[in-house]
């Protein structure tokens, strides 16, 4: 029994640190594409992931949150992959609700599994 709690401890340590390279991709791409729309950021985008692994690639959802330096809500949904080509499926950013990115691709982010 002690072998199977420490090898689930692992594994959820694995879990943990590929969801944070995730997130870190995620968060990078989302901050460059409001850098393009000329959106500075106070802070953030801060991004939670709800992913699965599919061999060298994760699928699923991030939700992310921020501040402009004008104090303005930042919101960011991806739906989607992840992968060592990308970060495609559905990404929309919206700035005080108003939508500023809706595009199929998270640019410059990808994930090594």
């Amino acid at each position: 029994m002690l072998a199977f709690a420490g090898c689930s401890e692992i594994n959820d340590a694995i879990d943990d640190s590929i969801n944070d390279v995730a997130e870190q991709a995620l968060e990078e791409g989302i901050r460059q594409q409001l850098d393009n729309a000329g959106i500075q950021l106070e802070s953030g985008p801060d991004c939670s992931t709800d992913l699965s692994r599919d061999g060298a690639s994760l699928t699923g959802t991030a939700d992310c949150g921020g501040t402009t330096v004008e104090g303005q809500d930042v919101t960011a949904e991806f739906d989607g992959t992840l992968s060592s080509s990308g970060c495609t499926g559905t990404i929309t950013v919206a700035v005080n609700g108003e939508t500023v990115v809706d595009d199929r691709e998270v640019p410059d982010c990808s994930v090594s599994l």
